[in-house]
């Protein structure tokens, strides 16, 4: 079964969307899908994290994204992750250093964090991915 590996450092509405929508395309296809959360993108796998903002470069496009998303013409990028994890085909990963240098603790964390683990777990795991991405 083909494999994607995503390696998230960002909490942007936009960044997440893509995250969200590689996963689950990857998951429709029948691949399985590993996210590592790391850095500003470990903020996204809080329990009351809500993503408003999107990168500064695409601003002007920030209330267009925030509307379908309201108006569910788009689906909420959670949502979306979480449907897909019912396949049982992907697994979300919290990067441990991160956790420990922003002070946050597991139970600060979403129901549907898999693991937290390390830069070298994770890497161990993406090694033999079909595909690997870095989403900044």
């Amino acid at each position: 079964m083909p494999k994607i590996s995503i390696i998230v450092s960002s909490e942007k509405l936009d960044k997440l969307f893509e995250v969200a929508t590689l996963s689950s395309t990857a998951i429709t296809m029948n691949w399985k899908a590993e996210l590592f959360f790391t850095f500003w993108g470990l903020m996204a796998l809080k329990r009351d994290f809500e993503a408003k903002n999107v990168t500064s470069d695409y601003s002007q496009y920030a209330e267009i994204l925030s509307s379908a998303v309201n108006s569910g013409s788009l689906p909420n990028w959670r949502d979306l992750l979480i449907k897909s994890k019912e396949s049982g085909n992907l697994k979300i990963y919290a990067c441990s250093t991160s956790l420990n240098m922003f002070g946050i603790k597991k139970e600060d964390l979403g129901d549907f964090v898999d693991e937290i683990v390390g830069a070298a777990t994770f890497l161990s795991r993406a090694k033999d991915s079909d595909i690997n991405l870095f989403i900044s």
